[in-house]
């Protein structure tokens, strides 16, 4: 008896294990990074002269549902977005609306200062504005030099 070699069922388990070791991998990091919300935020980032801003599209979003946690270099936006579809029987031929939590860390482009930032949710779109953190300019002291006593 002779048996048929086919090519394409060596490809499809192939790239099942393959699927298989990058799934673990990723989702052990994502773990590791809290990456295992339901759903991410997308972001701008702008810069000015004197401030750093932020914007994130929060569709549907309540205000009260939203936390943002502000760092010297980076800001954490979360929350949740209360799946709100009518609770009858409802036959959908498409859905891409995402429901459920979510958490988005961005690294800014330089240092703020978090206790002078504000936010404005208007649109479902977030903005924060955030203060730039500048060093006070060092004060230039001369110092006489003088001969010695002797």
């Amino acid at each position: 008896m002779v048996k048929k070699i086919r090519p394409v069922s060596r490809v499809v388990k192939i790239e099942a294990e393959i699927n298989k070791i990058f799934g673990e991998f990723f989702s052990q990091t994502k773990d590791l990074l809290g990456l295992d919300e339901s759903w991410v935020p997308c972001v701008d980032i702008s810069e000015k002269e004197d401030e750093v801003i932020v914007k994130a599209e929060l569709p549907g979003v309540a205000q009260k549902d939203i936390a943002i946690l502000l760092h010297s270099n980076r800001i954490e936006i979360k929350g949740i977005k209360k799946d709100r579809r009518p609770r009858t029987p409802v036959r959908y031929f498409r859905l891409e609306r995402e429901f459920g939590t979510f958490r988005r860390i961005v690294f800014l482009p330089s240092a703020v200062v978090p206790e002078k930032s504000k936010a404005l949710l208007e649109n479902g779109i977030l903005t924060v504005t955030l203060k730039k953190y500048r060093k006070k300019k060092e004060k230039e002291v001369v110092v006489k030099v003088q001969k010695s006593g002797k």
